[in-house]
């Protein structure tokens, strides 16, 4: 392909992409249609075919850039942190914000999984999620901040606690004091793998809640 097809095949992109995502924000997949879609965008049919194979390819291409976006801004807040169990809990903090904005919660957490199937939309979700909690994990763990114990397994839960809290609130009809209720139970779940009390000290006699590690990664 010669350098201007490969712009303007780009560009055809960018347009689709760009009006489908502010479409599928404001009224959600099923209430938006194919042709509604490229006469907005001001191209033809044809090309949203072509690039995308329909309406469905074209969703998951708005989503997978989402969920890029959404990566980069937990790295971004987790960063700011001070160590990395504060990385941690900085960065499930702004996931559960984000998940509780409307636009976005519709393509991320109702129309994702319903229009790509479950199985799809976590292998995606996990795709972004799974790498940062095993990166936050094995630096607490390093910074001796965190017991000793399985980070894959204990990255696996916490993935799965995060994704959970986060369709509760895509769900509730009072969506912010269920962040504050989920934010604060997560937390409480970072904190018990850490061994420390409210004051950040050592419990002296708190029972380990930690998973043993593992000589075997998980799912083999």
């Amino acid at each position: 392909m010669s350098r201007s097809k490969h712009e303007q095949a780009q560009a055809t992109r960018q347009k689709l992409e760009r009006t489908a995502r502010k479409l599928f924000e404001t009224r959600g997949f099923d209430s938006v249609s194919a042709e509604e879609i490229v006469a907005e965008a001001g191209v033809t049919r044809g090309a949203l075919y072509h690039h995308y194979d329909g309406k469905e390819g074209l969703f998951e291409a708005v989503l997978e850039s989402a969920m890029r976006e959404l990566h980069a801004e937990l790295v971004k807040a987790a960063r700011g942190a001070a160590d990395p169990v504060e990385g941690l809990r900085a960065g499930i903090a702004e996931y559960l914000r984000v998940c509780s904005e409307p636009r976005r919660q519709r393509i991320l957490l109702i129309d994702g999984p319903a229009v790509l199937g479950w199985h799809r939309w976590r292998e995606m979700d996990a795709g972004y999620g799974l790498g940062l909690l095993n990166q936050g994990l094995a630096a607490a763990l390093g910074s001796r901040r965190l017991r000793a114990g399985d980070v894959e397994l204990l990255a696996h839960l916490l993935l799965g606690a995060v994704t959970e809290a986060a369709m509760v609130l895509a769900r509730s009809a009072h969506p912010r004091a269920e962040r504050r209720h989920a934010e604060r139970a997560l937390n409480e779940m970072i904190q018990s793998w850490t061994g420390e009390d409210r004051t950040g000290h050592r419990a002296v006699k708190a029972r380990s809640a930690i998973i043993p590690a593992r000589s075997t990664p998980v799912g083999r």
